[in-house]
Parts: C-alpha cells; sequence; structure tokens
C-alpha cells in the first residue's frame, strides 16, 4: 500500500481506508501489518480520521448483525433492504460496506475479516481471571462473567455479558474504551472502576477518574460519574439513581472478601453460589433476612458458618448442598 496525497478525494480515501481495516484486521494480519498501518494513520490528519470513521461503521454493522440478519431473512431472495443509519454520508462507500455485510450473514469467516477479531473470555462457577489487555487496561473478572473484547485503531471495545469485572484502563485519548452491558453503554479514556450486571440490574462504581454511561444506543438518560460514585439502573428502566459510596466496597470481591450493607440474605446467597460449586439454600427460618458484615471468601464452609453465625441460623452440610436456617 502507497503512501498517498492529503488531498485524495473523499470517496478514493474512504477506499484505501477500507483496504487498510480488512488488511489489519485479516487472521493474516502481522506486525509488519499494523506498523505500516501506524505509517500511514501518521501521515495526516484525514486519513486518521477516514480510518475512525470506517472503524465506527464497522462497529455499528456488527451491533445491527442480528437485526439485519432478520431482514435478510424476511426479505423476498432477490431484494435486500439495509437501515440506513447515516443517509447522506457514505455515497459510495454506504454500498459498499452493505454489500460486505451481505457476504458476512452468508459467510462468518468473510464477516470475521471485515468486522475485525473478537478475543473472548469466560469465567464459570468458582473461577475468577485476570486480563492484560493489547493496550495495557488491566481487567479482573468476577465467577459466572463473559467479556468479547475488540481493541481498533479509533476505538476499543468490550461487551460485557451478564456478570462482573473491575477494569483498570490504560490511558489513550485517541481511542476511547467503551463497554456495551445490558442497554448501558459505558465511555471512558483512562479510569478504574467496577461494573457488576446480573438479574437486570446494572451497577457501575468509580474508583479513579471519570466516567459516562448513557444508554446503548447513545440515547437515554445519561450521567458522568466521578470517583465514589455509583450508578444503578435496572434494564429497561427510564431512571437511574446515583449514590455516594466507598468504592472499596464494590471492588473487595477483587480481594477475596463481601462487603456487605443492609442486602437481602437472597442477594447473598446468590453471589455465594456465583462463587462455589457447592449450592447454599435457604430455609424457612431465613425468609426476609438481610445482613450487613464482612464475608471472606475463601473456603465455602467457613464462609457459610461464619455467615449462618452472624445471622444465628443453623447450617445443614451436605455433599450436595449447604442450608441456612
Amino acid at each position: 500500500m502507497t503512501a498517498t496525497s492529503d488531498h485524495q478525494p473523499p470517496d478514493a480515501l474512504r477506499e484505501e481506508a477500507a483496504a487498510w481495516l480488512i488488511r489489519v484486521q485479516s487472521d493474516a494480519a502481522t506486525d509488519g501489518d499494523w506498523r505500516a498501518l501506524a505509517e500511514w494513520l501518521a501521515q495526516s490528519t484525514e486519513h486518521r480520521a477516514a480510518y475512525a470513521e470506517l472503524e465506527e461503521l464497522s462497529f455499528e454493522i456488527e451491533d445491527s448483525a442480528a437485526l439485519l440478519r432478520d431482514l435478510l431473512a424476511a426479505a423476498p431472495s432477490n431484494v435486500v433492504q439495509l437501515p440506513r443509519r447515516r443517509p447522506n454520508r457514505w455515497p459510495v462507500w454506504g454500498l459498499a460496506a452493505a454489500a460486505a455485510l451481505v457476504v458476512a450473514v452468508v459467510s462468518p469467516l468473510s464477516w470475521q475479516k471485515w468486522a475485525g477479531r473478537q478475543d473472548h473470555y469466560a469465567t464459570g462457577v468458582g473461577q475468577t481471571r485476570d486480563l492484560r489487555l493489547a493496550d495495557g487496561s488491566d481487567v479482573r473478572m468476577n465467577a459466572m462473567t463473559t467479556l468479547d473484547v475488540r481493541l481498533g485503531a479509533g476505538r476499543r471495545r468490550v461487551r460485557l455479558g451478564d456478570g462482573e469485572a473491575s477494569f483498570d484502563v490504560a490511558k489513550d485519548a485517541s481511542r476511547p474504551f467503551v463497554i456495551s452491558v445490558g442497554d448501558e453503554q459505558v465511555r471512558v479514556v483512562g479510569t478504574a472502576f467496577n461494573i457488576r450486571h446480573y438479574d437486570g440490574l446494572f451497577v457501575l462504581t468509580v474508583s479513579r477518574g471519570i466516567v459516562e454511561a448513557h444508554g446503548a444506543d447513545g440515547a437515554g438518560p445519561g450521567a458522568r460519574l466521578t470517583v465514589g460514585q455509583e450508578l444503578r439502573r435496572r434494564d429497561g428502566a427510564a431512571t437511574f439513581q446515583v449514590a455516594r459510596v466507598d468504592p472499596a466496597t464494590a471492588a473487595a470481591w477483587t480481594n477475596g472478601r463481601m462487603i456487605c450493607r443492609d442486602r437481602p440474605l437472597t442477594d447473598i446467597v446468590a453471589d455465594l453460589n456465583r462463587r462455589y460449586r457447592i449450592p447454599v439454600k435457604l430455609g424457612p427460618r431465613a425468609a426476609g433476612l438481610r445482613f450487613s458484615g464482612v464475608i471472606e471468601l475463601g473456603d465455602e464452609t467457613q464462609a457459610v458458618q461464619r455467615l449462618g453465625q452472624f445471622l444465628g441460623l443453623p447450617v445443614h452440610h451436605t455433599e450436595t448442598a449447604f442450608t441456612l436456617g
């Protein structure tokens, strides 16, 4: 790929940016390809803008993949109608992107080459995992958590399924770090925070920097959070709550502890059942109880026995389950 003038026609520049995107996101991409792309991006602001816009378009297509597959399945075999999110900005490349998408729906391998490689991480019951991403960001995953990560030249994207993760994001003003979880989207440049998303409840707690949270489509209510603030919202709810908290409480699990402040016992047991392989059940005496205190998440038998002592509940232990109350 050769160097080009800063005054290329817009369509020609977009086509060259597209060629770079496909080249570096291919399964055959090498370190030399990425270095060559970095040199091309450094040549002009026009190069960087064209590549960033192309990369963002690929993100939009990826986000709409399920909808587009449904449209293709429902449409007549000789007609394909695609929603246009940017009606007048891509007169030439918009058609190319649509064609690439049609191929992608038919061929997953072609889609991977267009949309880019995506790293998938998962933890099961009783598992935690530490990640060091290629951009220098650190992520700690709690039990029963899934993450999909794609680090592009213009944006870093993470998709968090049900689960919990603590993030320490490496600062890079030119590449925002965007996390999609439930129907929320979290956007940062460089900061530290904890995200929890279980049973339809989204909880974001900030321990360093500033974090923006809003609807996944960029619409709806949003907030900018600073250190010691926590946002809670139910999936699909029109409102959210922001409160002052101790961020160490939310991230205590990363140090092997669970800090509870007037939490329903049902919620605590749900967390324990993600953390340990032997399930914990509640007996009739435990109905409606709440708990405040610290639970050390080491040996399961000790953790459950101590919880029972704090609450004044008997603990029955078999090979297949613990029963509180």
